[in-house]
């Protein structure tokens, strides 16, 4: 007998766990508030990598979620997946020798990273004008992920295999085994199935506040401060229209990140200047001009090119920082997915939930990130 999943929420995660569960056999339907990967995977940067993250688990966690980008993308069916390497450079001496520090540190765990020369930056971003330019470091492995393709593609797939997908269908009360919804309309609709999971990013916590269970997520609204908090919660992504830039990789530098877009042009971010406003405040809105600004500090070929798309999303945070994994307490037909890096790690957490889900076999990878850490006696 097929096991019948729900998954609700239609992002990276949601559309890997369709894909994932669909091709093992099970019975899947999808759910979301809106269009397919048209919330906070909209907004993301993408960068897939395993890099300065800690502690350990969590750094192994996202080590697993590139390779298992790696092996999508090597069995042809990850064309969404850009494996360009990531070019950070530094541009004074100070610069130069905190990211020294850290190339050691990451290549004495085994990452794969090179310092670089300032001739060897060159040799590998010929448009790049730095002039003061101290170095670099390349780190190969690491790349973006176009993530409307990666959503639209998996999900399709899983349509494909007998999945099927429910649009703009808002949760509006949960119980073990059956989610009720409404459409814009005011239309009611009822789902049953032998499991649930939640993959709706910072919808988990309202959904599962209908069940009575407090969700260990930061409220949306814990975002942004004045002067940039460490963990905003705030991003920011804006893309210039279509230019022949010359970039070839992601090139991250103090204050900027940048790298090629879907449409040929150029998307760029940097967490700490777009993290220090609320949403709501009108001063956001500075941001894509100011860090256009520094791009073109950088790439001159971006001078005569403006901004065309800004997207604004709110990070997914647990309290901790760190991905939960979990079936919820005593709702164990329930799971629920929630965690920052979602793009890195979509692919490992679907490979690794719907294992669990379909054979009851939980992966070594998640043993630190079960909710069972947030209980306080």
């Amino acid at each position: 007998m097929q096991h019948k999943v729900l998954v609700i929420g239609a992002g990276v995660i949601g559309c890997c766990l369709a894909d994932e569960l669909a091709r093992r056999g099970a019975s899947v339907t999808v759910i979301d508030a809106a269009e397919v990967g048209s919330a906070t995977s909209a907004a993301t940067f993408a960068w897939v990598n395993s890099n300065n993250k800690s502690p350990e688990e969590y750094s192994n966690l996202n080590l697993l979620g590139l390779q298992a980008h790696e092996r999508s993308a090597a069995r042809g069916g990850g064309r969404w997946f850009h494996q360009t390497g990531n070019v950070q450079i530094a541009q004074s001496d100070d610069e130069l020798g905190a990211l020294h520090h850290k190339v050691d540190k990451l290549a004495s765990n085994g990452y794969q990273v090179r310092l670089l020369t300032p001739a060897q930056v060159r040799e590998l971003e010929p448009a790049l004008e730095a002039p003061r330019l101290a170095g670099g470091a390349l780190y190969p492995k690491e790349g973006w992920i176009d993530t409307l393709t990666m959503c639209s593609s998996l999900l399709n797939r899983a349509m494909e295999a007998g999945a099927t997908f429910a649009p703009y269908e808002t949760v509006t009360d949960i119980l073990p085994n059956r989610v009720t919804t409404q459409t814009p309309d005011g239309a009611a609709h009822e789902y049953e199935a032998d499991t649930i999971i939640l993959a709706a990013g910072n919808g988990n916590r309202k959904i599962l506040a209908s069940a009575g269970f407090d969700f260990p997520t930061l409220e949306p609204s814990v975002s942004g401060a004045e002067g940039g908090a460490k963990n905003a919660g705030i991003g920011i992504i804006s893309t210039t229209g279509p230019v022949a830039s010359g970039m070839r990789h992601i090139v991250r530098a103090t204050g900027i990140a940048m790298r090629p877009a879907r449409n040929g042009g150029i998307t760029f971010a940097d967490h700490p200047t777009g993290g220090k406003w609320d949403i709501d405040d009108p001063r956001i809105w500075t941001v894509p001009a100011l860090l256009l600004e520094r791009a073109r500090e950088l790439y001159p070929a971006l001078k005569n090119v403006a901004t065309e798309n800004v997207s604004l999303g709110i990070r997914v945070l647990p309290e901790d920082g760190l991905t939960i994994a979990d079936r919820v307490a005593d709702l164990p037909s329930i799971y629920a997915v929630a965690t920052h890096s979602g793009v890195t790690l979509s692919a490992h957490l679907a490979a690794s939930v719907a294992e669990e889900v379909l054979t009851g076999n939980r992966h070594p990878s998640l043993e630190a990130f079960g909710l069972s850490r947030f209980v306080t006696l």
